[in-house]
């Protein structure tokens, strides 16, 4: 029987609100480099193109984004480029990706699909990782749990159960938990049979059909049409955006029976604030990591950004902060509330102020 071909789907439509002021809606947090060599979606596509191939790895994004990943991404073949004619999550966003590769491909073919701003610190071991998934994909619906490093509030879960036959790593998966508080982080971490949720999901595309129509029959029908239509692309632009709304995860992974999971520890992080950047950049002998045009003094454990274009940014004398200046915005925040920069984003929003967000 002969191999089915290879697919990966990199989901890249997201605002990024999480990372203002660098990111915005029109330069969305996969876009951006958080001072390494080349843009975190840049970075994930050459790890998922190296290995289903550069014709074989398509980009989910929205419509007023597709000019940027284009620019982005030069040498992503045209017809790769999935454009959401409007918002509606996860879900029907890997569906449009499921009709594209079916109508290049037939049902069994497989899929790898990943989120666009991950950082991987061990990319060997990742992908080591993704090929033992894909290997199984034309199984079961499987997916990646990061292996976890400590009582983490901000993620969700998924409990393991007992080896798939015939594999050393590959487990049953018992459920998906949602982001628990800190005293329900720490007895999963002490259990050892819970891992992260890293959001990638590997399936045959027939077996994403199924499931989507047990689960989302509106999206199911459309899905159908899109695969048999002689026009797709003037069928989805119509009728895409009157499907609900909904994530992948709760419309169909929680769902599904039988999902396996492979775990991972390859250095993952999802870079959910700015406080995580200090995870994936090596910082100084203070513990700060700077980048950009920045003076920093009589400083520790702090996150110092200046974009290019920035004024030039003087630090001196913080403690566990996060300092980020781009040309027409600054942020300051300490470490430990970044996750309340929306708090700023919704402000700006309500204030009408759109050239800053």
């Amino acid at each position: 029987m002969a191999k089915p071909e290879e697919f990966a789907a990199i989901l890249a439509g997201g605002g990024g609100t999480r990372l203002w002021p660098a990111s915005r809606r029109g330069r969305p947090k996969q876009l951006l480099s958080l001072g390494a060599s080349e843009s975190l979606l840049a970075a994930t596509f050459r790890r998922l193109s190296a290995i289903v191939g550069v014709g074989r790895t398509l980009i989910v994004t929205a419509a007023d984004q597709a000019e940027a990943i284009r620019q982005a991404l030069p040498v992503l073949p045209a017809d790769n480029l999935v454009v959401e004619p409007a918002p509606r999550n996860t879900a029907p966003a890997v569906g449009l990706a499921v009709a594209h590769v079916v109508r290049r491909a037939g049902q069994d073919a497989v899929l790898a699909v990943v989120p666009s701003d991950a950082f991987i610190g061990n990319e060997p071991q990742y992908a080591a990782v993704l090929r033992v998934a894909l290997a199984q994909a034309s199984q079961a619906i499987v997916t990646v749990g990061i292996k976890p490093l400590r009582p983490e509030t901000g993620y969700g879960y998924l409990q393991t159960g007992a080896k798939v036959p015939g594999s050393t790593e590959v487990c049953h998966v018992v459920r998906f938990v949602e982001k628990p508080d800190l005293e329900t982080a720490r007895a999963y971490l002490a259990s050892g049979e819970y891992l992260w949720n890293s959001g990638m999901f590997f399936f045959s595309a027939g077996r994403f059909l199924a499931q989507a129509r047990q689960h989302l029959p509106e999206l199911s029908a459309l899905l159908d049409q899109i695969c048999a239509s002689p026009d797709p692309a003037a069928l989805t632009q119509e009728s895409y955006p009157r499907v609900p709304a909904i994530s992948i995860d709760y419309g169909i992974m929680e769902k599904a029976q039988g999902m396996r999971v492979v775990p991972g520890d390859f250095g993952w992080s999802d870079v959910g604030s700015w406080a995580a950047v200090g995870e994936i950049r090596p910082p100084d002998v203070d513990g700060n990591v700077i980048s950009g045009d920045a003076i920093v003094k009589a400083s520790k454990g702090s996150v110092v950004m200046a974009e290019p274009g920035a004024p030039l940014l003087g630090v001196v004398g913080v403690e566990g902060m996060v300092v980020v200046a781009t040309r027409d915005a600054v942020l300051v925040v300490p470490k430990h509330r970044a996750q309340e920069v929306r708090r700023v984003v919704d402000e700006l929003s309500a204030q009408g102020r759109k050239k800053l967000l």
